[in-house]
């Protein structure tokens, strides 16, 4: 994704584990160097796509490192704004004779029963701007629904912003704000085939070799039939 200066891949040169390391930091990267220049809901994404690859390595590599990759997946997830992946992980921890007796469980229990209450009002709040938006589409419709996710983003749940933002350009005309919503999708979850499919119908609709290039990537990560399940 390129925006504002910023260009923050999906994906890492391979599904190994040492290009996805190389791809996690490279997103920290972005991250932070979004943060320090104001753009909070950039950074929030970019958090996102690092902590969707810290789970992936957590998974792909069970009982190695795993103290040092759940909790750098918290911090992550704090980063993001995603007090639900905190609480997944932490789910995880209590899954686990050996992590669900140490400290920093404990510690992030309090933090997600403080915070998750507030994603998930402010998601509920979106959703029900998004409703009213598909009831009655209207300019004052669309700009409650896009007020409410400015607000939304500075805080976090990059995820339901980006899908319904998505959504609304797409039916307002705006392709390419609709187009930088699904690759920040991609971002967030780069290996969910929708939403892969979903960004390349989008750069098809304003230039086929941009979309061709999206699909070659793809079939080289995931296969050349990636599609089919769909």
């Amino acid at each position: 994704m390129s925006e504002g200066g910023y260009d923050i891949e999906p994906w890492p040169s391979a599904l190994e584990v040492p290009a996805v390391k190389e791809h996690k930091a490279a997103l920290l990267r972005g991250a932070e160097q979004a943060r320090g220049d104001g753009h909070e809901s950039l950074a929030r994404t970019a958090f996102r796509g690092a902590l969707y690859w810290e789970r992936w390595l957590l998974a792909k590599e069970p009982g190695r490192h795993e103290e040092a990759r759940v909790v750098s997946g918290l911090e992550l997830a704090r980063e993001a704004g995603d007090w639900k992946e905190a609480d997944a992980l932490l789910a995880h921890a209590d899954a686990s004779s050996v992590l669900r007796e140490l400290p920093f469980v404990e510690h992030w229990r309090g933090l997600v029963a403080a915070h998750l209450p507030e994603q998930v009002a402010n998601e509920q709040e979106l959703e029900g701007k998004f409703q009213d938006f598909k009831r009655r589409p209207s300019d004052q419709t669309a700009q409650a629904v896009q007020a409410c996710a400015a607000r939304v983003a500075e805080v976090g749940s990059p995820i339901p912003v980006h899908s319904i933002l998505a959504r609304v350009d797409s039916e307002l005309g705006r392709l390419e704000d609709a187009e930088l919503h699904y690759a920040s999708l991609l971002i967030c979850r780069p290996l969910w085939v929708p939403y892969v499919v979903q960004f390349t119908e989008h750069q098809a609709k304003r230039d086929l070799k941009r979309a061709f290039k999206t699909i070659e990537a793809a079939r080289r990560l995931f296969g050349p039939d990636f599609w089919l399940p769909l």
